[in-house]
């Protein structure tokens, strides 16, 4: 016990070192927007969302959703950090904006809302610690100030750029935002695998040597062998621990922004696997685990100690942002803090590695459209939230809905290609045909005649080195 009153002591002289404010004053009549991403946060492992871990891996967060808004309901639009972040930023579905892959760009036509909040007189920063919310994906756009870190430079997809670091530079930038308001965008690496918490955070729930359990620590390593319950639990308690680290440093942050006038939006580009359905990590499939995501808004003009089980998510994000900023923004999603459509349909999608799948939420149903496998599942959530039992048959009538929310973006001309696979010039997935110009297959039966009907190029390419590649394969994001 005297060793986690020690730690707990640590966080705690942690979270206050940045001190009082030193910050302009803020205009009340236009408060500050503070949007944090962590990346792979679950719901179910902070615990104002009911972790039963003791004592809570999220006391500023918990704390962050009783003085707000917290969503029981939100979800992700693709359980993988690129096309996650696209649309969080844009308000546009994978399917609509196109970057699905990680050899694609964000095109130069796409609104953003960091670059309509600078338009309307804001001062922005976005301060991200992975690779896929970088500047070579296009992300730095709208930013007065974007920093990545050199991500590509340095490689770090170990962990090499901490949320302290993070915060210590976002700080650091808002102290010269004078007296325009501030949209400040916090994207945190910490929780992702291979959960790795810097010291004292590494002892707060785990006794585990740190030298024994090097050897599962690899991504590859877990994906090629079977997870005994010890290596799960140590694993399991490895994640809160830098749940907890990324916890201190957002209540750094928020110490250093005072009583500037602000709104903070929480949330997470997805969630993670924890052998529910067989699996770990992420990008795979599409099961809640992996979509569920946090969304927590609190601060200047929202009202307290709310809980909503709207149906909202990632897609939100930006026309949320955008009616707290007074700002107008063009999205598919709505603002989560107005009136929500009971139980909205939302869909989702993934196409990593051999993966292609396709789904949608409507009412209590979830279907799972698993090109790949060629198969299709249908699951009720009203009655099997974590989707563990399939429901015999799967009514077509969603089947067709299903396709229907892809539309003509994702077809084209020429001879069919694997079924459900996404085709694009240059990639290893493509098939010779006779069609004109680069263009997306998905679904299988897209037409086979007459003009494409694709609505707009695919967005840019993205050249990552070999270098790059080997690093993300290292952390399973390539196969």
């Amino acid at each position: 016990m005297e060793e986690l009153v020690v730690i707990s002591l640590v966080s705690s002289l942690l979270a206050c070192a940045g001190g009082g404010s030193s910050l302009p004053t803020g205009d009340p009549a236009r408060p500050d927007v503070i949007l944090v991403s962590i990346d792979s946060l679950r719901p179910d492992h902070l615990g104002s969302y009911g972790s039963a871990r003791d004592p809570s891996p999220s006391p500023f967060l918990d704390e962050l959703a009783l003085k707000g808004q917290r969503f029981t309901e939100a979800r992700t639009v693709s359980p993988w950090t690129l096309p996650s972040h696209v649309s969080m930023l844009s308000g546009q579905g994978p399917l609509e904006h196109g970057v699905v892959e990680d050899d694609r760009h964000i095109p130069a036509d796409l609104p953003l809302i960091q670059a309509a909040l600078q338009s309307s007189g804001f001062a922005t920063g976005g301060f991200v610690s992975t690779i896929y919310v970088s500047d070579i994906y296009g992300f730095e756009r709208g930013f007065d100030r974007f920093d990545d870190f050199d991500i590509q430079q340095k490689k770090n997809l170990q962990h090499t750029v901490r949320g302290e670091q993070v915060v210590d530079a976002a700080v650091e930038w808002a102290k010269g935002a004078g007296s325009k308001p501030v949209f400040l965008f916090v994207h945190l690496y910490d929780v992702h695998y291979p959960y790795l918490p810097p010291e004292p955070f590494n002892l707060r729930y785990d006794r585990a040597g740190t030298k024994k359990s090097q050897r599962y620590r690899s991504y590859e390593w877990t994906l090629k062998n079977l997870i005994t319950p010890e290596r799960w639990l140590h694993l399991l308690a490895q994640y809160d621990e830098c749940i907890n680290y990324a916890d201190t440093q957002l209540q750094r942050l928020h110490t250093a922004w005072g009583s500037r006038p602000a709104t903070w939006i929480v949330t997470a580009d997805h969630g993670e696997e924890f052998g529910e359905h067989g699996g770990w990590g992420h990008a795979h499939t599409l099961y809640p685990e992996a979509m569920r995501v946090p969304l927590i808004v609190s601060g200047a003009g929202v009202p307290e100690a709310a809980v909503r089980e709207d149906r909202v998510g990632v897609l939100d994000v930006s026309a949320t942002i955008a009616a707290l900023a007074k700002v107008p923004f063009k999205a598919e999603g709505v603002n989560v803090l107005g009136v929500v459509p009971p139980k909205r349909d939302q869909v989702f999608d993934t196409s990593r590695f051999d993966s292609a799948r396709l789904g949608l939420l409507s009412g209590d149903q979830r279907l799972d459209l698993d090109f790949a496998a060629g198969t299709e599942a249908l699951y009720d959530e009203a009655v099997d939230a974590g989707e563990l039992t399939k429901i015999p048959g799967v009514d077509q009538a969603l089947v067709a809905r299903a396709w229907a929310s892809v539309g003509d973006r994702w077809t084209a001309s020429g001879p069919l290609i694997t079924p459900g696979w996404i085709f694009a010039d240059g990639s290893a997935r493509e098939h010779t045909w006779s069609g004109p110009g680069p263009f997306a297959l998905f679904p299988p039966d897209a037409p086979t005649s007459g003009a494409a009907q694709r609505g707009s190029p695919l967005p840019p390419v993205v050249n990552l080195s070999d270098e790059t590649r080997k690093q993300l394969e290292a952390l399973g994001y390539e196969q």
